[in-house]
Order: structure tokens, then C-alpha cells, then sequence
């Protein structure tokens, strides 16, 4: 596969329902440490509105309820959204949207986005364009959270492919770095009884940390703090994640 193969909206049949199998290591349970990280770094509590951005599953919107009542959730999937619905039972509130459009202004003290649910769009400025809706989102002096791949150490550690079965479904999985547009691909073919089921495409581009923080406080958003994994350690070329925690500027 090519990068002219790659559709621009590839993210519009992903996010399906055998995504939640591709993805079955990532649980509600996994999510309970990096929430409780997040609601640390950003100091949640019981009053303050929270905004889980891609919240798919609702796997970290279900930690987060635990600390306030205030918590929404946005996805584009309806599959995943419906997932959530289920898990959360009723708490908080989930919208169906895409997040280069967000519907709010001024609405929350804190946005939360994890597991590389940035960088989606080929098109930078729409890319671009979630960055600002993030911080008309916020309060003046509201919080945010984004949990992002370290480029550089996707460049480094990169696995090129993968061969694995759940539930009697064979799942392969094809990874490569297209360095003309500085994304990092992955396809995912699925197959039940040696018969192909479907395949899913996923794309994000590789931002650097200094990109990041160019992107962020170009739009009004000030990085206060940048760990390379939840465990809390320094961001460097070794670490996994680059996660970027700050405030909207103003009182």
C-alpha cells in the first residue's frame, strides 16, 4: 500500500465494531492508571466539567466519573459511542461530533484526549483546527491533557508487522512510516476461517514534541508539564508517549 492509497477519511469506517477487538488489551481496567494520572496532573474535582475528546469506548470517561459528575464525552464512531453508553450507565453525557468542529465554547475546565487520538487529518490545518477547538472549549485558564506517541520513538521501535488470533479471528497487521508526509500507518486485516472479514486503515502523523508545543501555544494553549509514559518519567528519545499537560492562557 501506498500513501496515495491512504483514504483522507479513513477514520470514518475504522472505528467500527471489531475495533474493540483489534483493541481487546485495551480495557476499561488498563484505563484506570492513566485516568487517575490525568485527574492528578490536573487537579479534578468534584465541581469541575471535563471533556473526554475521542473518548471512544468511554474506557477513561468511566474513571473519570468517579471524581466528578461533570463529565462528556465526543466521538465521531457510533459504534464506540454506543459502547460507552452502556458502560457508563447513565453518567455524564455523550455527544456524537467530529472534532474539528466542536459545539462548545467557554464550556470546560478540563480536556482530556488519550491514546493517540490526535493527528488524525492529512490536511494540517484541520489538524490545526482541533487545536482551536480545544481552547474555545475551555475556560479561560482551563486544563488540558493529551496523550500523544513520541515520533521519535516510533521511528526507533517501530514493529513492521504482526500476526496474532482472538476469538478464533486471525488479526495480521502491516506498519510503515511514510517520511513524505511524516505519518506513521498501520493496516489491519482481519480473518475468520482464512477468509478475509474486513480491514481497517489508521494514519497519524508524527509530530515532534517541539511541533507540539509550536501547535498548542499558537492557539492560546500553554504546556506547563511533559512526561514520556504514565508512570511519570521526564520525556525523552527512550520514552513511548509524549503527554503534554497545560492551561488555556488567562486568569
Amino acid at each position: 500500500m501506498t500513501e496515495n492509497e491512504i483514504d483522507k477519511n479513513w477514520f470514518a469506517s475504522t472505528f467500527d465494531d471489531l475495533y474493540p477487538l483489534i483493541y481487546a488489551h485495551r480495557t476499561v481496567e488498563s484505563a484506570a492508571p492513566e485516568s487517575e494520572f490525568a485527574v492528578q496532573q490536573l487537579a479534578i474535582g468534584p465541581n469541575d466539567r471535563v471533556l473526554d475528546l475521542c473518548c471512544g469506548a468511554g474506557r477513561h470517561l468511566y474513571h473519570l466519573a468517579r471524581h466528578t459528575p461533570h463529565v462528556f464525552g465526543l466521538d465521531y464512531s457510533a459504534q464506540l459511542l454506543a459502547t460507552a453508553k452502556t458502560a457508563l450507565a447513565g453518567k455524564g453525557l455523550l455527544v456524537r461530533g467530529d472534532m474539528r468542529h466542536l459545539p462548545f465554547e467557554n464550556a470546560f475546565d478540563a480536556v482530556t484526549n488519550f491514546f493517540t487520538s490526535f493527528g488524525y487529518f492529512l490536511d494540517s490545518r484541520e489538524n490545526h483546527a482541533v487545536v482551536e477547538g480545544v481552547a474555545r472549549a475551555l475556560r479561560p485558564g482551563g486544563r488540558f491533557f493529551i496523550d500523544y506517541l513520541n515520533a521519535e520513538y516510533v521511528e526507533t521501535h517501530l514493529q513492521s508487522s504482526s500476526d496474532r488470533t482472538i476469538d478464533g479471528m486471525r488479526i495480521v497487521e502491516e506498519r510503515w512510516i511514510d517520511r513524505e508526509r511524516d505519518r506513521v500507518n498501520k493496516l489491519t486485516v482481519v480473518f475468520r476461517d482464512n477468509t478475509e472479514i474486513t480491514r481497517a486503515m489508521e494514519s497519524v502523523r508524527l509530530y515532534t514534541e517541539s511541533e507540539m508545543r509550536f501547535l498548542l501555544e499558537g492557539c492560546g494553549l500553554t504546556v506547563e508539564r511533559v512526561f514520556g509514559c504514565y508512570s511519570g518519567l521526564a520525556f525523552s528519545a527512550d520514552t513511548p508517549r509524549l503527554i503534554l499537560i497545560g492551561r488555556k492562557t488567562g486568569a
